[in-house]
């Protein structure tokens, strides 16, 4: 909403020193807590065949390493900043996104991976 109302906190890692103070982030299930350490915060835009338009909501289930690490390299060229954190493959990724008003159809990505169970 472009009020600010939903999801506003993930507005704060386009902030560098906002990410230096907040690196890790726990997502709880109905039975689970899991830590999520971040890898890469980035801006796109969605619904468009523009090549520089980067599908990151299509990566599920991910076959081969190949895939996976394509993934992860895309996330790493697209950030705001560097994290200095990767992800191997078999890490356990988590993907939050929200709007993002600097261009039509933007989001502002968050992708992190698993360090805890």
């Amino acid at each position: 909403m472009k009020n600010g109302s939903m999801f506003c906190d993930l507005e704060k890692f386009k902030s560098q020193d906002f990410w230096q103070e907040h690196k890790t982030f726990f997502f709880s299930t109905v039975t689970d807590r899991y830590e999520y350490e971040i890898v890469s915060v980035f801006k796109t835009f969605v619904y468009s065949d523009s090549p520089d338009s980067f599908k990151y909501y299509h990566f599920v289930n991910v076959e081969t390493p190949e895939d996976f690490f394509a993934f992860v390299d895309k996330c790493k060229e697209l950030s705001l900043y560097e994290t200095g954190v990767s992800a191997e493959y078999g890490d356990k990724l988590i993907t939050i996104s929200t709007c993002e008003y600097s261009r039509t159809n933007g989001r502002l990505v968050v992708v992190a991976k698993r360090i805890s169970n």
